[in-house]
């Protein structure tokens, strides 16, 4: 089924393409999304993360220009954008629209190597858009893959996921850490990704399909507070930072402190401040011990850990809401299913149920008609499966 979805979607990006910029050779590729298991808004804090990289992503055809216009279309959105190099700022604006993501790897890229050839580009994807799946990283990876191809600059894994990353801080202006770009760039089939971000430092572990799969449950509310709750949330990190450096004890992040350390300092602290830096430091340890259990092959506890990180984003870090509140406590009441959290930032969007292989119609089931019961509306699901990192597509 997934693959006929796929050829199908390749065909429409082919067809898009050509009637968009006319007949000749193009070329194709794919970037995956990611889901996080655990390690919960500590990417940009510092600390460990465990993502992986699915089976579902964003894909591009690509022809290059020799004029230094860049024309970019898209299956997903109305929004077509042709602008010359010259016209590409420091930052992107609101007439750029999705496409200032595409465009701010390209300028990094003309910064990096000196190439500045434009480009005619459709893009298309099997994501769930704004779910928390990372959809922009894709986006942004798969374009610093094209154009490294394109080029034949020969850029590696991290470099490609360090343009990316760039790309959505300084040219889009979102303060997100390394995470999503270093889990699509870098994935591999069967594992997940321990990334350590203060490093940038990383290794694969296993992740045995046999024992486990993992569904996800979008809520389909919009993550209307996503952007602003999430830089906010950046901020109030670095304030605790800030105060936990000046007690004495200068650690480089957030994350490499530990719970004494804060309750050093939590007279200095209010509680909203206490308890954000108490999601990231007990998130931590919990990243830790599911990297353990990865290890192990042990899903329950895993699971169990999945269970204890969505606690914590909902009252320490408060970026959970009522609808993934509700679809996750309707996956955790089925039998096979091991755990389950929220994904991406929060505030909407998606959450994962990690779950015993064969029990996901069920679960599907049970947790839509919960969910329809208090919203009134329904849930989407997706099975995914470890993906490839990016790839050029024949």
């Amino acid at each position: 089924m997934l693959e006929t979805k796929r050829a199908a979607l390749l065909d429409a990006l082919a067809a898009r393409f050509r009637a968009a910029y006319g007949p000749g050779p193009m070329r194709r590729f794919f970037a995956p999304g990611r889901i996080n298991l655990v390690g919960a808004h500590l990417d940009y804090n510092g600390g460990d993360v465990l993502p992986m990289a699915v089976d579902r992503g964003i894909y591009l055809a690509i022809r290059p220009r020799d004029d230094g216009v860049m024309r970019l279309q898209s299956l997903d959105f109305e929004r077509v954008v042709e602008i010359a190099a010259a016209a590409v700022g420091e930052r992107t604006t609101p007439a750029l629209g999705w496409a200032g993501y595409p465009l701010g790897v390209w300028r990094g890229f003309h910064a990096a190597t000196g190439c500045a050839r434009g480009f005619d580009a459709v893009f298309a994807g099997d994501l769930p858009v704004a779910s928390g799946l990372s959809s922009s990283a894709a986006i942004e990876v798969v374009t610093a893959l094209a154009l490294d191809a394109l080029h034949g600059t020969r850029l590696g894994g991290e470099q490609l996921a360090l343009l990316a990353h760039r790309a959505e801080n300084d040219f889009v202006g979102v303060r997100c850490g390394i995470m999503d770009q270093y889990a699509s760039a870098l994935g591999r089939v069967g594992h997940v990704l321990l990334l350590h971000c203060a490093g940038p430092t990383w290794e694969h572990l296993p992740f045995d399909p046999s024992a486990g799969e993992v569904l996800v449950l979008d809520t389909r509310k919009p993550r209307h507070l996503a952007k602003s709750g999430f830089n906010e949330r950046v901020a109030q990190c670095a304030t605790v930072h800030a105060a936990l450096r000046a007690s004495g004890k200068d650690l480089p992040h957030l994350a490499h402190y530990d719970v004494a350390d804060l309750e050093r300092v939590r007279t200095k602290l209010d509680d909203l401040h206490y308890r954000r830096s108490r999601h990231v430091l007990t998130e931590m340890q919990r990243t830790r011990d599911a990297a353990v259990a990865l290890r192990a092959h042990d899903f329950r506890a895993l699971g169990a850990l999945l269970d204890q990180s969505h606690a914590s984003t909902r009252i320490d870090y408060e970026v959970s809401c009522a609808e993934l509140d509700v679809i996750t406590d309707a996956a955790r009441a089925c039998a096979g299913v091991y755990g389950a959290r929220l994904v991406g930032a929060g505030f909407g969007g998606c959450a994962i149920a990690l779950l015993r292989p064969g029990t996901a119609e069920a679960v599907q089931a049970s947790a839509a008609a919960a969910y329809r019961s208090r919203f009134g509306t329904e849930p989407t699901f997706y099975l995914l499966r470890n993906g490839t990192g990016p790839v050029e597509l024949d």
